[in-house]
């Protein structure tokens, strides 16, 4: 039995919500952190989802830099996504919100075997997010945000974090 990308988000969306429910210990941000990430998203103006993964870099007390990248799934063609975002933390702990805002680019290629011609849009990120530590390795993070490029996406996240 097949089961479709909806289907996926959802289940991944129930797992995540359950483990956010569970807690964890205290953690804070330290200079020096590092952080991987793979994760689900979903762009709701585009109606797509795509697979996401990405790094995230404390370079000073609650700063850090988190570039991704997403593989979309779109219906015909090719699409995928840059993004380098700087995060603010608000909190530190168990449940770390942040802001964040960025660079975005975005290369679309309506042809599914890459043939035709391939469209770029850079633009901005701005939005939420927060993390949950699970354990001392391991955390869950969901964020929103707002891409500027012609459409206005709004991109939703959910990943699985693993502490370096």
């Amino acid at each position: 039995m097949l089961v479709s990308k909806k289907s996926i988000f959802k289940i991944s969306f129930l797992i995540t919500f359950v483990i956010l429910l569970s807690g964890g210990q205290l953690f804070a941000q330290f200079p020096g952190e590092a952080r991987l990430q793979l994760g689900g998203e979903r762009m709701a103006v585009l109606d797509q989802y795509g697979l996401n993964f990405g790094v995230e870099y404390f370079f000073a007390d609650r700063f850090s830099l988190a570039p991704n990248f997403t593989i979309s799934f779109p219906r015909q063609g090719r699409f995928t996504n840059f993004n380098a975002d700087l995060r603010y933390y608000f909190t530190e702990g168990t449940f770390q919100f942040y802001g964040l805002a960025g660079y975005s680019n975005i290369w679309i290629n309506a042809q599914s075997d890459g043939a035709g011609t391939r469209v770029s849009r850079p633009g901005g990120n701005a939005g939420l997010g927060g993390m949950v530590k699970v354990t001392s390795k391991f955390g869950v993070n969901a964020e929103y945000k707002l891409q500027s490029q012609n459409f206005r996406q709004h991109v939703f996240r959910i990943a699985l974090v693993y502490l370096l």
